[in-house]
């Protein structure tokens, strides 16, 4: 199964768990920004739907409640187009992030602020949940 999302293309193809969770871990040793904005990929729940990009370098999960987890990128502007596909072909209806750069930038795909929990980790961003309007 392969989708096409609007904005700019990008292809992304269903994975296993244990292939998004390498690709994740890869994304995260490379970039210090996708450490800080993603869980860890022991942390990514069994059972959700996760897909990839044919290079291994981009994904995302679906939990099966509709939450947006684990969106990465190593290609700078590949984002937008998953984030697009996440919600326009891949069921995401809610996500939850770290506050910072993230709560602004998914506002632009008409994800709200929902509720706003201060984060376990004490000196660490609020954790900020959003769902589309």
């Amino acid at each position: 199964m392969t989708t096409m999302t609007t904005a700019t293309t990008t292809y992304v193809h269903p994975a296993s768990w244990s292939e998004y969770t390498a690709a994740l871990g890869w994304a995260r040793e490379e970039s210090p920004r996708i450490a800080e904005a993603t869980s860890k990929p022991s942390e990514m729940p069994r059972g959700s739907r996760y897909y990839l990009t044919p290079d291994f370098r981009s994904g995302f999960g679906v939990a099966q409640d509709g939450t947006l987890i684990g969106l990465f990128s190593r290609v700078k502007g590949r984002g937008e187009s998953l984030v697009w596909d996440a919600v326009n072909h891949k069921g995401a209806t809610k996500l939850d992030c770290f506050d910072g750069f993230l709560p602004e930038y998914y506002k632009r795909f008409g994800f709200v602020e929902t509720e706003r929990v201060t984060n376990w980790t004490p000196g660490q961003p609020d954790v900020v949940f959003m769902a589309q309007r």
